[in-house]
């Protein structure tokens, strides 16, 4: 009878286990067929770990084509450089147009971990450079980048920045030149400047010293606000001026069409170093290949996030791409004439 009973307890013990088995496998199939989606993946590492954010800060507007074909341009170096974005970067691209909304942009990208910032021109690479003096960056379009303090030497800028420099004052003597085979030099050249500009004075002094080295008179006059132009082209005009080389700058560049009408309506040429103002109505453009630029901003990008390389190590480079456009229509519409030896030398003329 003993025997009997301890033979039947492990049977019993048995019966209970395969209950409860039976139960916990019905608890899990009813939590699986509850979910509307079947059973959850497994979390990745790349899904723990999302793409690193990257704020770029082009100038000026989505509006406009060519401000938008330069962010294309970027986009293309990151393809070429094999970066995809939404896997291996996040662009946040944010268009502004002054210092003001630079400043703004700036704090939220901070706010949200960016880990590059990217703007473009002088003024932009200042105010992000002292409002985030910890995040890497890599500026675009920057023409003394030494002489404003964004870096300790071209070759090893030092610190959190590199980039691209569009060396426009150095660009000074070409614009004299220019200035002065179409227009007339024994009655001086003409320079129109942004005064409220960092760089602004470094570039006037660069293009007399230009002027001077051709032995022609440089006079300049200095805008503070874009009220000041019609005023600044009527007191050229009657001076004596034909043409009128207009200071490369963040403020000429967004301010180009209104600058032109000015210039045109009192009979004046004038010279710009961006693409757009021939289109505008420009005389005469000559300046970086800016699509170009972009494009090779891209691979710094890849080298600084993906490759881990840090921006002081990487020198900061120079444009190897220039474009001259001579507008015809311009000056045909003003009686003037362009040498033949000028026209030959132009990548694009519009007639």
């Amino acid at each position: 009878m003993a025997e009997d009973g301890g033979g039947a307890q492990p049977v019993h013990t048995d019966g209970r286990m395969t209950i409860r088995l039976a139960a916990l496998a019905a608890t899990l199939l009813i939590g699986l067929f509850s979910c509307p989606f079947g059973p959850p993946p497994p979390v990745t590492a790349q899904q723990q770990n999302s793409p690193p954010l990257i704020g770029f800060l082009p100038l000026g507007s989505p509006s406009s084509t060519y401000d938008r074909s330069l962010v294309e341009a970027f986009r293309q170096g990151l393809r070429e450089a094999g970066v995809v974005e939404n896997r291996d970067i996040v662009l946040d691209v944010v268009w502004t147009s002054s210092e003001s909304e630079v400043s703004q942009a700036v704090v939220k990208l901070v706010q949200r971990s960016a880990k590059l910032l990217i703007p473009v021109g002088t003024t932009a690479s200042t105010v992000v450079k002292r409002q985030a003096p910890t995040t890497p960056i890599l500026f675009i379009s920057v023409g003394n980048p030494l002489g404003i303090g964004l870096v300790e030497s071209l070759a090893r800028p030092g610190g959190q920045v590199t980039g691209f420099g569009d060396i426009l004052a150095e660009l000074g003597g070409k614009y004299v030149q220019f200035a002065a085979e179409v227009g007339k030099p024994q009655a001086g050249l003409y320079y129109l400047w942004h005064s409220g500009w960092a760089d602004g004075y470094y570039r006037l002094q660069k293009t007399e010293q230009a002027a001077q080295s051709l032995g022609v008179r440089l006079r300049s006059r200095a805008l503070s606000d874009i009220a000041d132009a019609d005023d600044a082209m009527v007191a050229m005009k009657k001076a004596g001026a034909t043409v009128v080389i207009v200071q490369p700058s963040p403020f000429t560049y967004l301010q180009r069409d209104r600058l032109i009408e000015s210039a045109m309506s009192r009979g004046l040429a004038t010279i710009f170093a961006f693409r757009p103002a021939a289109q505008a109505g420009a005389l005469i453009v000559y300046g970086p290949d800016y699509a170009d630029l972009y494009r090779r901003a891209a691979a710094y990008l890849d080298r600084i996030i993906l490759k881990g390389t840090k921006p002081g190590d990487l020198p900061v480079e120079q444009p190897t791409q220039f474009e001259l456009i001579i507008n015809l229509k311009t000056a045909k519409a003003l009686g003037l004439t362009i040498p033949r030896s000028l026209l030959l030398r132009a990548d694009q003329v519009i007639e």
